[in-house]
């Protein structure tokens, strides 16, 4: 399985960790990274960069559904599919009804991009071709910008709590297809010792394994073997599809924000969130209907 996060650093919008668990007989890195990226299966940023979000959402789209999820025909849809129980989780950490509705009031409609569900199947067809190759599990974890403010004010940062969505999707995944598990991780952030920081796997199940430079390996009794991996994305087919299915549901998280304030005033330029002159001038322009309808501060834009 790869697991990988999307919306770690933006000002804006929640931290998502994704998960893609492939069943093969052998994991031959080299060469599934190579068949991903002749059909542009790469990591987020290059697959979903400036006028390719269309690309993203048909791979994403053909990722849930070919996973077991159904296609997904709406925002509310797409996150039951990957992750059932976020919306109720995260609609109950909501302060108030004008605050739910900013994240919640507008389910979109998809595909929302211009994306093509038939057209993803037809790259998965290809990736996967004659061989044994099956793509088993997709799965992601939701933190919002209450969530995280709430977690930083209870002494927990952002990279802790996603470590811990990191390692809610590997239980997860063991839970539902047996062990061992081969987990390649994207690095969080500047962390590099990942032992003593574990929560949901005890001390005592982890061993510290041997690694290359820019690598750090874990077997975990009960589980098989963890990996955290510099570039993760660009070096293992399973981390680049979590990173594209991770980077559209957090797209279309920020559409849902965006087409709430919209709203009341159509001119509004839709913003990603990050740490950009659009999201500035998104945060300035909403602040009087943010003052207006009620909505939480600490629910619409990141402390750090």
């Amino acid at each position: 399985m790869g697991v990988d996060e999307n919306g770690l650093g933006p000002r804006l919008g929640p931290l998502l960790a994704t998960s893609v668990a492939l069943q093969t007989p052998r994991y031959a890195r080299a060469t599934l990274c190579e068949r991903g990226l002749a059909l542009g299966l790469t990591d987020s940023k290059e697959t979903g960069g400036f006028g390719r979000m269309g690309f993203t959402e048909s791979v994403a789209l053909a990722l849930v559904k070919r996973a077991g999820g159904g296609l997904p025909a709406s925002a509310d849809e797409l996150l039951d599919c990957v992750s059932p129980e976020s919306r109720p989780r995260l609609r109950a950490c909501c302060p108030d009804e004008p605050t739910a509705g900013q994240c919640w009031a507008v389910d979109l409609r998809l595909p929302v991009f211009g994306g093509d569900a038939s057209y993803g199947e037809e790259l998965l067809d290809r990736l996967v071709g004659r061989s044994s190759l099956r793509i088993v599990d997709v799965q992601s974890r939701v933190a919002c910008a209450g969530v995280l403010n709430a977690k930083l004010d209870a002494g927990k940062n952002k990279l802790a709590v996603d470590l811990e969505l990191f390692e809610d999707l590997i239980s997860s995944v063991q839970t539902r297809h047996g062990s061992p598990l081969l987990a390649v991780c994207g690095m969080i952030g500047g962390i590099r010792d990942y032992a003593p920081r574990l929560s949901r796997f005890e001390p005592h199940r982890v061993e510290s394994l041997a690694g290359r430079r820019g690598q750090r390996r874990y077997k975990v009794d009960g589980v098989g073997e963890v990996r955290f991996e510099v570039d993760a994305d660009a070096r293992h087919l399973p981390v680049a599809l979590a990173s594209i299915v991770g980077k559209y549901v957090r797209e279309v998280c920020m559409r849902r924000i965006g087409e709430f304030y919209r709203q009341g005033n159509p001119e509004l330029k839709l913003a990603s969130g990050y740490h950009d002159p659009v999201t500035t001038r998104f945060i300035d322009a909403t602040e009087a209907s943010r003052r207006r309808l009620g909505i939480a501060t600490a629910c619409f834009r990141r402390q750090v």
